[in-house]
Parts: C-alpha cells; sequence; structure tokens
C-alpha cells in the first residue's frame, strides 16, 4: 500500500511539472521546488498566473531572467534569477547572487543577502486572501501535517479534527484550510495561509525529520506583528484541539505595495528571449 501511494505521488509530482513546462515563450518564466507533491511549492505558477492575470511556465534555464518564486529555494538564485518571496531552508554563509532582490520570506533571509539588498519581507502566500474567500458553511478543526509526515499523523488522528494533506492539489488544500474555525499545522505554508486568511492557527513544533528545523518558521515570523510559539509533535492534539491557544498572525507590511512589487517583476522578465 505504501509504495502504491509513493508511485501515485511521484506520478503527480511529474503531471504538475509537465502541466507548466510547456508554455508560450513570452509567458514570465518562474522557477519553483519540483520534488514531492507540497502545495508551498506546486501553487507557484497557478500563484502567479492569478497575480498577473496571465499564464506562466517553469523557467528551466535558470541562466537566463527568471522569477525565483515561493519556497525555500533562495539557495537556488543565479545572476539571472528575480527574487520574489524565497526564503532559505537553513542559515548560510554562501552569499546569494541574484540579478534582483524584490522580496524575501523574512528578516533571516534577508541577512544572507546583505544588507543594501533592502528587500521586501513577506512569502508571496501573505497574499493567498486575495484570491480565496473563506465560506460560510466551516469545519471547526483542520491538521495541515508536514509533507513528509502526513501517514503518521493519519493514524494518530482523531475525530474532531481533520487531515489536510498538503499533497492535494494545492488550490484545493487552500480551501480546505479556507474552510477551517481552527487550523492546526506543522506546514509552514498552512500556517501562512491561515494567518492570511485571518484564521486562529496553532504551530507544531518541527520534526526531526523536517530539514532545517524553525529556521523557515522563525524566518517568516518576522514578518508578523507577533512570533507563533511551538506546540510540541503529540497524540494529545487531536484529543483535545479545543484547549490550544490559536491566533492570528497580522502581516506587518503593505499588502498592496508587496503585490505591485511582485507584478512588476514578473513583468520586467516576461520576454519572448527570456529562460
Amino acid at each position: 500500500m505504501a509504495s502504491g501511494v509513493a508511485l501515485l505521488r511521484r506520478f503527480e509530482k511529474v503531471r504538475r511539472f509537465l502541466r507548466w513546462r510547456f508554455g508560450s515563450p513570452s509567458a514570465p518564466p518562474v522557477f519553483w521546488h519540483v520534488g514531492r507533491p507540497n502545495f508551498g511549492d506546486d501553487i507557484n505558477p497557478s500563484f502567479f498566473a492569478r497575480l498577473l492575470g496571465r499564464s506562466v511556465r517553469f523557467a528551466t534555464d535558470q541562466r537566463r531572467p527568471h522569477v525565483l518564486g515561493a519556497g525555500s529555494i533562495l539557495q537556488h538564485a543565479t545572476p539571472a534569477s528575480v527574487v520574489c518571496g524565497a526564503g532559505l531552508l537553513a542559515p548560510s554563509s554562501r552569499p546569494v547572487r541574484a540579478a534582483e532582490i524584490v522580496a524575501v520570506r523574512g528578516a533571516l533571509s534577508a541577512e544572507a543577502c546583505g544588507a543594501d539588498a533592502a528587500p521586501l519581507l513577506g512569502d508571496p502566500l501573505v497574499l493567498i486572501d486575495q484570491f480565496v474567500r473563506r465560506p460560510p458553511q466551516r469545519r471547526r478543526f483542520g491538521f495541515v501535517p508536514h509533507v513528509t509526515s502526513v501517514a503518521r499523523w493519519r493514524r494518530l488522528t482523531g475525530r474532531d479534527i481533520a487531515i489536510i494533506d498538503p499533497a492535494w492539489e494545492p488550490w484545493t488544500t487552500v480551501a480546505e484550510i479556507a474552510a477551517c474555525e481552527v487550523v492546526v499545522s506543522q506546514s509552514l505554508h498552512g500556517l501562512i495561509v491561515a494567518d492570511a486568511l485571518g484564521i486562529p492557527n496553532v504551530w507544531v513544533a518541527p520534526s526531526d525529520e523536517m530539514s532545517g528545523g524553525r529556521f523557515k518558521f522563525d524566518d517568516y515570523f518576522s514578518t508578523l506583528d507577533e512570533a507563533k510559539q511551538a506546540v510540541p509533535e503529540s497524540r494529545d492534539l487531536f484529543l483535545a484541539p479545543q484547549r490550544l491557544d490559536a491566533a492570528v498572525g497580522r502581516y506587518r507590511f503593505c499588502k498592496q505595495r508587496y503585490r505591485e512589487a511582485l507584478a512588476a517583476a514578473c513583468a520586467r522578465v516576461a520576454k519572448p528571449t527570456a529562460g
């Protein structure tokens, strides 16, 4: 059964990649992480398409101008990258070299870019509330595991809290988060989407399986009015979720300015000769 699930997810990964691999040469080229299905990565092409009102394509040649989108992929920046909200997965002494740094995920990633870069701060999905509305009928609790631990959490789940799989089609995952009164999340983008939609949420501490530990979370929290405190991994999360102290993190900067900056950056690389 486990091998069958892995095969299906591998197929889905390839399907999602090929969908955006062959696009118009004039479409803005965007680079994102193509790994196991994960909505925080896979939402990049459709998110930027909605942001711009036009289709984008996967940047197959990073030697040519391209947008570096959402995700812990800042370490993949090249001298041709236009960085639009990417962040680091872990501390790095390797300098970030890019054609232009429009925005990075948070203050920790900004430090790696150098003080003179002065980027805007924020993950692109802080803008998700401009594309999604919360439904009137909602469930009480939803839990977004990290993509590496979905199977383990499914075995622990209780009847009062629904598992929201980050490997689902990206906008399905977003819609399921939007349908919750409270979100419990070990996924970074689960927290980001919940905050952006004004949904009280609880951060579950990273597991040992998660590369980078809490770094990317602290990076994101630097853009909020207040940092989140993690609750430890435990089956107790499912036994009494109503006892958890959920809160909404408020983005500290101007979303309209951020949106306009991302759109303008994408327009600058939307050339027939680009990547």
